[in-house]
């Protein structure tokens, strides 16, 4: 007898609950959904007495727990393929960076005056453009140093000229 008080205890509760939510929907395009969602939800706690006693009391919480979990994973599975595209990210500027590092000390090795660097790679990490920005002093010929400074990064890089911008 008591088991029974508590479930319609129960259902009052939950009916009153869904009552109220279903009063408190802001427009009438969305009670229409609520008032499906909670008939089916009502429908099932009417029939959690009936299924204990056919002996399914766990079964249908196994179901509802069982799909929350492959939902939880499906939703792993897409944060991991974020955070996978967000690393590549990471590690195409850290590459960048050393790239730039590496030209401005070869450049430097060379006697070449250059005061900065900057690398843009493409989605398979090939170098995509370079940016060679000069540091002349006095009496240098421009044209002369942009094109050793251009020759220079061709040779040692296997990039052509339109990839190559010296200012």
């Amino acid at each position: 007898m008591h088991a029974i008080l508590n479930w319609v205890k129960e259902f009052l509760i939950l009916y009153l609950l869904l009552t109220i939510l279903m009063h408190l929907a802001a427009a009438d395009q969305y009670k229409k959904y609520l008032r499906f969602f909670s008939g089916i939800i009502l429908v099932l706690m009417l029939l959690t007495p009936v299924m204990r006693l056919f002996g399914n009391d766990g079964r249908l919480e196994t179901m509802i727990s069982g799909e929350i979990f492959w939902e939880q994973l499906d939703s792993i599975r897409q944060d991991t393929q974020k955070l996978e595209f967000l690393q590549n990210d990471h590690y195409r500027e850290k590459y960048e960076t050393a790239l730039a590092g590496d030209m401005l000390a070869q450049a430097a090795g060379h006697n070449l005056p250059v005061r900065e660097v900057h690398v843009s790679l493409s989605r398979d990490y090939e170098i995509s453009r370079v940016s060679i920005c000069m540091d002349l002093s006095k009496g240098q010929d421009p044209a002369k140093i942009r094109e050793k400074l251009t020759d220079f990064i061709i040779e040692s890089y296997g990039l052509t000229k339109d990839q190559i911008l010296v200012s």
